[in-house]
């Protein structure tokens, strides 16, 4: 007996060693699973075409940033894919009788990436800082129809208590307006009025935008920004929605078409924008080539106060000097010849401004500006040194040679170098595009307004002033629309500030793993709704 029981304890000594083995195993394996997931997440990888020139949403004014910062951050309101404007980190909105004055409601669950509760104070500290003279924003002029925010801009306002934006509690924010304007529930959607927390710019001064000092609300973070390489977003953990599968964006600064159009081949890349148009002559017909809407005018400026461009006759010779007909047979991305600054759909969209293709008109203008083929002219024409670009004002830079004689030399700079230098405003014309923050026409006209942060023209005009701000306020779209007209006539006709050269819609390659990706036409692309197979 003695001897069948030391057995029985043998072997059941033995059956416990090999089922904690077991389990030893499979807790490993699992561990080993769970380190794969972490270590292989589904990521969604895309093109920059440059390096941002910030990722602070009160200074951010150009698309490089838009990618990053719409997937970073959100307003208080948004738009669906038919362009309404739906709430977003505000529940509701209430405006008043009057049409005035706004009050936003704010969602109560919604968590910064740091866990700290989003309230209306960092709307508050973010549209304070947006105009401060301090802070040099580009757009702060999109606030500048709310009471006292463009003389607080300007200075003259000390007392930010005497603008019209306040709280009412930690989940109420107000806005009271001059007077009723049609747009403006659009704008608290772009990215400029995103809420910020003082107490992180404070701690970490103009460093805040870096990885590991910033805190977003967004579906992404902001995880590392390897300069001149690539910048990694991951998941926000808490996010306040559900949102696809993506759980980290690597977005690869290549400025080189040829190269990121590689690495999209090879499957380095699972969408590419700003294709050269090279590449998209031969694309032509594949299934992952893809066209959206795009709001947007490409079009030529001139910095109207230096010499030889100050001189109307000149600007009108050379808008007449241009075969815009031929720009989409040259570009292969669909591009229309443009004649208005306000694309269509918009309204005020109009095919009868500015100048047709004229180049007997165009000699005698340039004879009536004081020059002939006897006295020859030279320009200087700034552009981005992407292949668009450049391919664009070789074919202006023939336009003008063979229409008019003048000899224009091309000063192609990258991305950032470009910026500041039409911020410099040493060139008499530059290449430029413009497209919608916005579906409203207002977001085009009131780029040349005199106090206009993105104007780089350098002109100033009372009446066209004058015409963009009376429209927004009229409520008859008939009337908005003939303000609009009018103005454009000032810009196209008149004073020839602007030649609006061509509209065309926003050409992608989508690798078929990526279901859901929509560009929206404002060129907003938002990741939250995205998944990405194997």
């Amino acid at each position: 007996m003695k001897k069948n029981y030391k057995k029985i304890v043998f072997l059941a000594f033995i059956f416990g060693v090999i089922v904690y083995s077991l389990l030893r195993f499979s807790s490993s394996q699992d561990a080993i699973a769970s380190n794969t997931v972490k270590s292989n997440p589904v990521t969604f990888k895309m093109r920059l075409t440059g390096e941002p020139e910030t990722l602070d949403w009160n200074l951010a004014h150009t698309m490089i940033e838009s990618y990053l910062l719409m997937n970073l951050m959100e307003g208080l309101v948004t738009f669906d894919r038919e362009l309404n404007v739906i709430p977003n980190l505000a529940e509701k909105w209430k405006v008043s009788d009057d049409g005035k004055t706004y009050t936003f409601y704010l969602k109560k669950d919604v968590l910064w990436s740091d866990g700290v509760p989003l309230t209306a104070q960092h709307f508050l500290y973010s549209w304070k800082r947006l105009l401060s003279p301090l802070t040099a924003a580009s757009y702060a002029y999109f606030l500048f129809d709310v009471v006292g925010a463009k003389e607080f801009n300007s200075g003259e306002l000390k007392d930010f208590k005497k603008v019209g934006i306040k709280t009412l509690d930690d989940h109420t924010f107000q806005v009271e307006l001059k007077k009723p304007i049609a747009h403006w529930i659009s704008i608290p959607s772009f990215w400029v009025t995103f809420p910020l927390r003082k107490d992180v710019v404070s701690k970490h001064g103009s460093a805040w935008p870096k990885p590991g000092r910033m805190v977003t609300v967004g579906p992404f973070t902001l995880s590392s920004y390897d300069i001149g390489s690539k910048i990694v977003l991951t998941e926000n953990k808490n996010y306040h929605r559900k949102k696809g599968n993506i759980q980290k964006i690597v977005a690869q600064i290549v400025q080189d078409d040829s190269t990121a159009l590689n690495l999209y081949e090879v499957g380095k890349l699972d969408f590419l924008t700003d294709i050269s148009t090279i590449d998209l002559k031969r694309l032509q017909g594949r299934e992952d080539l893809k066209s959206f809407s795009y709001l947007k005018t490409g079009y030529l400026g001139f910095s109207v106060n230096r010499y030889p461009i100050t001189n109307v006759h000149l600007r009108k010779a050379i808008a007449m000097a241009i075969d815009k007909s031929k720009i989409g047979a040259i570009l292969h991305g669909g591009q229309k010849p443009a004649r208005s600054f306000i694309p269509p759909p918009l309204f005020s969209s109009s095919n009868t401004l500015g100048y047709s293709f004229d180049p007997k008109s165009a000699k005698r203008e340039l004879s009536k500006a004081g020059w002939d083929s006897t006295t020859p002219l030279k320009l200087e024409l700034l552009t981005s040194n992407w292949d668009k670009s450049l391919t664009l004002t070789q074919f202006i830079q023939g336009q003008l040679k063979q229409n008019l004689g003048l000899d224009v030399s091309i000063q192609p700079y990258d991305h950032k170098s470009f910026r500041a230098q039409l911020d410099l405003h040493v060139y008499s014309s530059f290449l430029l595009s413009w497209g919608a923050d916005f579906p409203d026409p207002d977001n085009f006209l009131s780029v040349f307004l005199s106090r206009s942060g993105n104007n780089r023209t350098t002109w100033k005009n009372s009446d066209y002033d004058e015409l963009v701000y009376k429209a927004r306020a009229l409520k008859d779209k008939k009337k908005r629309e003939e303000a609009y007209i009018s103005a454009q006539k000032i810009l196209l006709n008149d004073d020839v500030v602007i030649v609006p050269l061509y509209y065309e819609p926003n050409m992608a390659l989508v690798n078929k793993k990526v279901r859901g990706i929509f560009i929206n036409p404002m060129n907003y692309l938002f990741l939250r709704d995205v998944y990405v197979g194997s």
